[in-house]
């Protein structure tokens, strides 16, 4: 009883100071939240240094050595002229010349100085901490390696749970880094359509890895970017880049015209131009990801575009496409 007394002593005592400051509160007050909860925070995700696999790591001899003369009198060696580096390979532990050889920056992860800022309309963004010269190395494109099937599925995944941003970087068929959950501050470089820096595929040790150069002089404080060039399936996305020779839509249609399905299916649906769909090929026992881009009012029937260019339109054999 004593403690239930004391407890309800202690509630009242609240409400009276309650009732005292609104007391004195004759005109609402507006109140503002303190900095440190207003201040933003990345998306969450693990950082890693190096791709963690999910499916076989491939190994492959490019038949690649360097030829560069460590004897020379320069201080360092395997530059630009270097034959590995001419050939997006980088110089394996074979290499002869030594800590003079420059051609190793994904196994030094030598990585420019960079920061993580929130921008005007691209969400988050990166900037460079330092100025950073031309052909520079800034740092390596990592997440989880995955194939095809996984890439597939997580895409569901997101596509239900109203995902809009998204860390996939196609390198090979059946090779894909996802950043999603795992990675470093490469995820969060924005798309422009003029950008000051690039994705290249180079070779390390017989691994395929993807790192991001600098095509001009960057600055620092300034924006890094670089073009997605991925295939926009589906509705338009505006473009915010700013650039003078801004595309205005993000993504661009698909190039070949092999894409083009020959197969048409007839449906009631007419209203679905743009639409995202998938189509079930039975020799593969897998779908296609593609989009609807014609309707045609005489034949009622639509026509498909499909993602994959390894995809043999003529032979294909569409028993069932849904909507994604």
């Amino acid at each position: 009883m004593p403690a239930t007394k004391n407890k309800r002593n202690e509630q009242c005592s609240i409400e009276c100071i309650f009732g005292k400051m609104l007391k004195k509160l004759e005109v609402p007050v507006e109140f503002d939240l303190p900095c440190w909860l207003k201040k933003w925070k990345p998306t969450q995700y693990i950082n890693i240094k190096r791709n963690v696999y999910l499916t076989k790591r491939r190994i492959e001899d490019d038949g690649i050595f360097c030829l560069c003369n460590p004897l020379l009198e320069a201080s360092t060696v395997c530059d630009g002229d270097c034959h590995c580096g001419m050939l997006f390979s980088t110089c394996s532990s074979s290499c002869k010349c030594g800590n003079k050889c420059v051609n190793k920056s994904f196994q030094h992860r030598a990585m420019k100085k960079v920061k993580v800022v929130k921008t005007e309309k691209c969400g988050f963004g990166v900037v460079a901490d330092e100025d950073i010269k031309q052909g520079d190395f800034v740092m390596e494109y990592v997440g989880e390696v995955i194939d095809d099937k996984t890439c597939e599925e997580r895409l569901w995944k997101m596509k239900h749970r109203g995902d809009t941003n998204f860390y996939l970087c196609e390198v090979n068929h059946d090779m894909v880094i996802d950043a999603t959950y795992k990675g470093n501050r490469s995820r969060f470089i924005n798309h422009s359509c003029e950008p000051n820096t690039e994705m290249q595929k180079w070779r390390v040790d017989g691994e395929t890895r993807v790192g991001i150069f600098t095509l001009r002089n960057i600055r620092r404080g300034e924006e890094l970017t670089y073009d997605y060039k991925f295939v926009q399936f589906g509705a338009d996305q505006v473009c915010y880049c700013g650039s003078l020779s801004c595309r205005q839509m993000l993504g661009n249609k698909p190039r070949s015209s092999n894409h083009v399905a020959l197969h048409k299916r007839k449906t009631d649906l007419q209203n679905c131009i743009g639409e995202l769909v998938r189509v079930w090929r039975s020799q593969d026992k897998r779908y296609y990801g593609g989009f609807i881009s014609d309707f045609s009012n005489y034949s009622g029937k639509h026509t498909i575009i499909y993602e994959d260019e390894k995809v043999d339109i003529l032979d294909l054999s569409i028993e069932d496409w849904d909507f994604l």
